[in-house]
């Protein structure tokens, strides 16, 4: 007992290492053994199995499709951070938002062609005299009386030459001056040519219709002039008096 008592500590240290000793080769034996039960080849038949469950990164996936196409930054528009809206009421009393002022928030509704007409009409009983009717920009048909080769009163061409009889040709031959034509007209096809336009437009701000503006002619939006500069058959393009700005505005579409 007194050798017990002496070298207690020693007996049990030597348990623990044999113990440990012991627990080594099991652990290496169980090891080798589970290396040749990875390492062999499966049987005829028998399909391995996983057990891994694939990760669901949809989320992930449409967050990341948002940060490498973020949607462009639009300071302009309908969005009141930096541009504050206007509210007017109506004749009749109706609240109206007002996105857009000036001639941003022009429509135009029509757009109509002026047209230069030179139409002969029939020959007046003294020979060699004729009898033609103009019209300019659309307006009111007039009456003149032309001569081969005479200047007429309305300056918009020259018959040069006739054919058939003098007192009653078939066919009389325009030089037009403005344009270097060179044409044949009778009783049954004049002349004709587009030679500006006319357009209708609307200003919802205002309520207010602008009908038959033509080039060069002034108008009023909110207290500021603006001119027409140009009309073709699809688009209106208006000034600003004020800082000379150019507004285009095409046939049934906002600038």
């Amino acid at each position: 007992m007194q050798f017990l008592k002496k070298h207690y500590e020693k007996i049990i240290l030597c348990v623990v290492l044999l113990s440990l000793a012991a627990a080594s080769v099991w652990m290496g034996a169980v090891i080798s053994k589970l290396k040749e039960e990875v390492n062999q080849p499966p049987a005829e038949g028998e399909h391995k199995t996983s057990t891994v469950v694939p990760l669901n990164l949809s989320t992930d996936l449409l967050a990341l499709a948002q940060i490498t196409n973020s949607p462009p930054l639009i300071l302009s528009g309908e969005h009141n951070l930096f541009n504050p809206v206007t509210w007017r009421r109506k004749a009749n009393g109706e609240i109206l938002k007002v996105l857009k002022t000036g001639p941003d928030a022009l429509t135009v509704t029509n757009i109509s062609p002026l047209y230069t007409v030179i139409a002969y009409d029939h020959p007046s009983p003294n020979g060699g005299v004729y009898i033609m009717n103009i019209q300019v920009h659309s307006a009111r048909r007039g009456t003149e009386f032309a001569k081969v080769g005479d200047k007429t009163k309305s300056g918009l061409y020259i018959i040069s030459g006739i054919e058939g009889a003098v007192d009653n040709p078939s066919r009389l031959k325009l030089e037009i001056p403005e344009t270097q034509e060179t044409v044949w007209i009778d009783t049954n096809n004049p002349y004709k040519r587009v030679d500006g336009y006319l357009a209708d437009m609307k200003y919802d701000p205002e309520s207010r219709t602008l009908p038959k503006e033509r080039v060069d002619e002034t108008f009023t939006l909110d207290n500021e002039q603006y001119k027409v500069v140009e009309i073709t058959n699809n688009l209106v393009r208006v000034q600003s008096i004020k800082n000379t700005k150019i507004t285009t505005i095409k046939l049934n579409g906002n600038p």
